[in-house]
């Protein structure tokens, strides 16, 4: 069942998702209203939003062994490679939930938000009926990607290695793990360009979106 939580800018932790009948608060919704993004198998919606990011997610790779190539460091099983990858573990959990939180940011102040966690998709999500713009629909979508993983690792590329090693490539992968957790946001933004009109407000109603245009 769902669980009392804090309301923190109206932020509130509510449990497992089992049914719409959990989230659906409006009995109605604009009569002029299109739904857009059905998602028919989400196995393939998933791939859709991976195959887009493949590219940035090379590109870290990538440049990630450029950097730490030339340093003296030899893997070996010890404490500190232990801690590491717990701390990736650990981090990334934490951080899946703030990934949600900066997605509620971007839904009016006023707004109820809810994070649900969704046994089938194994994550989270964010819940608003609010409306909100198209082009801030989009950016709220993509910012958890930027602030979490991209923005962190380019950082992380320009500092020199001031961090002791494996914690400095842990922190890579880290960020590396915060990029791929948007797929399914990249997936929801490719719909978005693709379905909705530029000025369209859109919507939540259960997990179908909509939108319309005032």
């Amino acid at each position: 069942c769902a669980m009392a939580q804090t309301s923190l800018f109206n932020i509130s932790y509510k449990g497992k998702y089992t049914s719409d009948e959990q989230l659906i608060k409006r009995k109605e919704i604009p009569p002029e209203a299109v739904e857009f993004g059905i998602v028919q198998d989400l196995r393939k919606e998933m791939g859709r939003g991976f195959m887009m990011l493949l590219p940035v997610i090379i590109l870290m790779i990538a440049t990630t062994f450029l950097k730490v190539r030339n340093l003296d460091y030899h893997l070996e099983m010890n404490i500190h490679l232990i801690l590491a990858f717990v701390g990736v573990i650990v981090l990334s959990w934490v951080l899946t939930l703030v990934h949600e939180v900066i997605h509620a940011l971007f839904f009016p102040g006023e707004s109820e938000k809810e994070i649900w966690k969704s046994p089938e998709q194994g994550a989270y999500f964010i819940y608003c009926e609010d409306e909100i713009g198209r082009d801030r629909f989009i950016v709220m979508c993509l910012m958890p990607m930027f602030v979490l993983g991209i923005i962190p690792f380019v950082i992380w590329l320009a500092v020199p290695a001031v961090i002791p090693m494996p914690y400095h490539v842990a922190a890579a992968i880290l960020f590396w793990l915060m990029t791929i957790c948007g797929v399914g946001d990249v997936a929801n933004v490719y719909h978005v360009l693709k379905e909705v009109p530029k000025g369209a407000k859109v919507f939540n109603h259960g997990l179908l979106r909509s939108f319309y245009i005032k």
